[in-house]
Parts: structure tokens; sequence; C-alpha cells
């Protein structure tokens, strides 16, 4: 396989001169398209899955109401067909009112994602009924194919769509354990009266779904001629309250949720308030709901970044309710996962990412590459015992490197300790573990620039001017583009097949995008990037290391 480097971006935060607000599949394209001309062979992207469309303020990627469908704040509503043709919906979108509430939207630093949800609520609604009157009967025959992939599952999602939006001015209700019992079931007559009544509203949830689909797909044939294209990411599982676990509940365990065991890093143990898979309904269906997930998420897609892998041997289950020092590891359909990836994997032509983070059970990575899934490397994790970072030739050559990721601050952030920073305004921890943080967060980061040093990334000359830097926590970008440079030709040089530079790190952002264990405390999933997608290729301090990662990669030079 060719060695190549990409950029991983989050969808919402890519910065444009026309979306509104929030990172589009428009963008997305740009943004590829920019990467081409890089010389980039991958462009990886946050979780695409389809969130909470009553309650937009609930943005994590993480978190979604169905792993199966997509987001439709990402569709670019200027570039829907129905919208070159409907006067009215223009007319609305070129109002003096409507564009001040865009020019708001575009204006703040970070999503405004009550101001965008309402918008494009507004100009979807009248987009679908523009469908529903003059589509060409070649467009409506591509609605019907599109309806026809996975009928069953897009019906149910769509009517749990329009129940939600039934039940969203009623908080005693707005979650599906809470609605009527008769509606609690998919499959209940009840349900099926509710949408008859409501079929333009679930027909306007399956059109949404329609529209994010043809969008993505255009993005993602700006990716003809590189080695790879999108690289999607499947997220670990899904809410209770969501799409998914109301239209198939057998196949999850309501009566437990996932997290992580108490551990000398998190003494607690984690929650993360997800809904287990139900081992034993994947072995009685032999794993067809698993295969129809990763098919969803490979589509369109080079390459499936598969969140905490470990998951296709065992997970932690934790009682609802309960602590997480009561739960235990239950074990899955290991054999027959991994089958099923290695299946679905060569079928859609989609290599496959592991994150394997955390607690990796023994055996398990040696079983990753007996599959060709790569392994997930970090280089801020990427630490002997003493804290040492590993040399170039330490990494393997059946994995994906990078510097950080979304639950860790950027490389800039890291050595700069704002995420303890972070941390200590969230009431996370106290002055006194601040402190400590940062004075050992000194250590780390001096250690990497040794690391770097050592490598021959980094000139002698820049080590110390580079370390007085963080010791005097100076906030400019341009300070820490030499560092920035120096870890991502440190990861080119690692054996690693592929190297992701993440765009927040290319534009030397300083704040993470999440801050793990915070919720209202810090503004998660929301930070724009700082350097608009149309100006990606222009930024000097970019394409002179997308130069420098083209020379390394190409050259085939590793340690």
């Amino acid at each position: 396989m060719q060695r190549v480097w990409g950029f991983g971006v989050n969808v919402y935060a890519l910065r444009s001169a026309r979306n509104w607000g929030i990172g589009d599949f428009g963008d997305l394209r740009v943004l590829i398209e920019q990467a081409a001309r890089l010389g980039a062979g991958i462009v990886g992207v946050n979780p695409l899955h389809a969130l909470r469309w009553t309650d937009p303020e609930a943005a994590s990627p993480y978190m979604p109401v169905s792993r199966f469908f997509l987001n439709p704040m990402y569709i670019d509503v200027e570039a829907v067909p129905e919208y070159a043709s409907d006067a009215t919906t223009r007319a609305l979108v070129q109002s003096a009112a409507f564009r001040d509430e865009l020019e708001r939207a575009r204006a703040s630093p970070t999503v405004r994602y009550d101001l965008v949800g309402a918008c494009k609520r507004r100009a979807l609604e009248r987009l679908y009924a523009a469908f529903c009157r003059t589509a060409p009967v070649e467009r409506q025959r591509a609605f019907g194919r599109f309806t026809m992939r996975d009928p069953l599952r897009l019906q149910r999602f769509a009517r749990y769509e329009a129940l939600s939006e039934h039940f969203s001015g009623d908080r005693a209700r707005r979650a599906w354990p809470m609605w009527p019992e008769a509606l609690r079931d998919p499959a209940n007559d009840a349900v099926e009266r509710f949408a008859s009544d409501a079929h333009q509203r679930a027909g306007f949830f399956a059109y949404l779904q329609f529209v994010a689909d043809e969008q993505l797909a255009a993005a993602a044939e700006a990716t003809d001629g590189m080695a790879i294209g999108l690289y999607r990411d499947l997220a670990l599982s899904v809410g209770f309250d969501s799409a998914d676990v109301w239209s198939d509940p057998a196949h999850y365990d309501a009566d437990h949720t996932i997290g992580a065991p108490p551990d000398a890093l998190g003494p607690l143990g984690q929650n993360w308030d997800l809904a287990p898979l139900d081992p034993a309904a994947l072995e009685r269906e032999d794993g067809a709901t698993f295969a129809a997930l990763l098919r969803a998420n490979m589509r369109h897609a080079g390459a499936l970044r598969i969140d905490h892998v470990m998951s296709l041997e065992r997970l932690f289950w934790i009682p609802r309710g309960s602590p997480p020092s009561a739960g235990r590891y239950v074990a899955y359909p290991f054999e027959r996962l991994r089958a099923i990836v290695a299946r679905e994997s060569a079928s859609a032509g989609c290599l496959v990412v592991g994150e394997d983070l955390g607690t990796v059970p023994d055996g398990f990575r040696e079983a990753m590459r007996r599959d060709a899934i790569l392994s997930y490397r970090v280089l801020l994790l990427e630490r002997d015992a003493i804290g040492a970072f590993h040399a170039p030739g330490e990494y393997p050559s059946n994995a994906l490197a990078t510097a950080t990721t979304h639950d860790l601050p950027t490389l800039t952030g890291w050595v700069l300790g704002r995420d303890l920073d972070a941390r200590l305004a969230a009431g996370l921890i106290d002055e006194d573990e601040a402190r400590a943080g940062r004075n050992l967060r000194r250590v780390h980061a001096m250690r990497l620039l040794e690391a770097l040093y050592a490598a021959g990334e980094l000139a002698d000359a820049l080590v110390e001017p580079l370390f007085q830097a963080f010791d005097a926590r100076r906030t400019e970008r341009d300070v820490y583009a030499p560092l920035i440079a120096a870890a991502y030709r440190f990861l080119a040089r690692t054996p690693a097949r592929i190297v992701i530079l993440p765009l927040d790190d290319a534009c030397g952002e300083l704040d993470q995008v999440n801050v793990p264990g915070t919720i209202d405390e810090y503004p998660n999933w929301r930070r724009k990037n700082s350097v608009a997608v149309e100006a990606l290729a222009l930024d000097e301090r970019i394409a002179n290391l997308a130069a420098e990662l083209n020379s390394i990669l190409r050259g085939g030079s590793s340690t």
C-alpha cells in the first residue's frame, strides 16, 4: 500500500465565505479539492451521523440518534437542486431578516447551532415542498431508488424524527421512552396511524437523508485521483433515546450502559451513557445489523475508522444508575465480527482503521494485524513507562499515525497546557492539580522537543526558543509553526502507512474541540477553524508542510 498523508477535519468547524455559519458538504468538497492540490491522499472527517433534529445544541458527533443516517445540518442548502428552481425559498433566504440571521451565525467564533438550525429548517422545509410540487420525474425516481436502499430502516428513522418533533414541545415526553406506550414500539398500529396522518412530515425527513447522501457523494467524487479518498468515522454507539434503539430495541441492552473501568488515569472509571449492542442478538442474526452498519458508513468512503475497536471483542458494561466500579466486561462474538469487517471492507474497497487507544486485550492488536485493520497511533500518547516519546522506528507499519485526537488538546494547546486551563475552568480539577499538571506538562513538552531533535526534525537553534515560548505561555500561532511541522515530519518518518494532519494543527489552533467530562462548561464541538477552506492551499505554512510530507512519504523515507 502506498504511504499517504491527508487532513483530518471536523466538518462543522470548516469556515468559508459562503456557508451558513457551520461547515457543510459544499465546504467539504472545496477542502478535498484544496487537499488534492497539496498532494493529500486521504481526507478524514468526524462522524457524520444524524444528531437530534429537535435539539441542535446536542452537537456531539459521538452521541448520535442514528449511526445509519447522516446529519442534515451538513446540507449545503443553496446547492440543493430545488433551490435553483424555487423562487419562494430564494426570496426567503435573500430577505433582510434572514440574511441578518445568517450573518450573525457566520460572524460567531463558534457554531451557533440554534441560529443555523432555525435557518436551515425553514429553508429545507420549503425545498421539500418544492420537490413535492415540481420535481422532475428523474429526480423523483432517484429519490425512490434511495428510499429502497434500506426501506424499513429509513421508514422507521423518518417516523422517529416525526414523532420526536411532535413531542418536542412537551418536556416530559421529549425522549421516546416517555412517549405514550403504544408509540414506543415502531411495529405498533398506533405508529402506523401516526405515520399515515403525518406522512408529509416523515417524507420530509426521508428527503433530508436523500439530499445529504447526494451531497456527501458529490464531495467524495472530488477525491478521485487520491490514493484512499474520504475517511469516515463510526462512533461507538448511540444514546438510549435514539432512533436506532427505538427502531430496533431487540438489538440493544436497555439495562446497561457502556464505559471504562477504574484505572490509574481515571480512578472513578468512565460512564459514556451509550446503549450497548446485545451480543446475543448479534449472534442470533449472524451479525446482519453490524454488517448493515458498516455498509452505511463505508458508503462514499475509501477508509473507515471504528471508534473503540475493542468493542469487536468486549465492552465494559455498567448497570444503569450504578457507578463504573460496578461494571464488568462483556464478550462479543469476536471471530464473527472480525469476519464481517473483512468481508465488508473487501466488498466496499474500504480499508479499516481501528481506534485501539486505552485498555487493549491481550492478542487483540495481533488479530487486527492479521485482518489488515490498521492500528491508531497518537504521538502525544506514544510514550514509554518513564514518559519518553517513542522513536519513529518504534511505530508499527500497519498503522495510521497522528499527533492528537478530538478528545485531546491540539499540539500547540498541549505544550501550553490549555487543556489544563479548560479543565480548571470547568471545575474538573483544582488549582493544586492544575499546578502539578503544568509542571508535569513542562517536563513532557521538553521530552517532545528532545524526541523531535533526536530524530533530526527540529534544529538545535529552535529547541531553546520553543521551550522559552512554552514557559512564557506565548499564544502567537506563528511561534509554534516549527514545532507542528517537526512533529508531522517525525510522524511521516515512521513506517505508518497513513499520516493524518488535523486541520486544527495545520492552522495552529490553540484550543481543543472537546473537553471530555464537560457538557455546558466548555463549548464542545463548536469551535471554528481559523483558516477558510478556500484559502487552505494558499496558506504558506500549510503548503510548505504539505510539500515536506509529500517529499518524505513519496521518497519512502522512514527510519
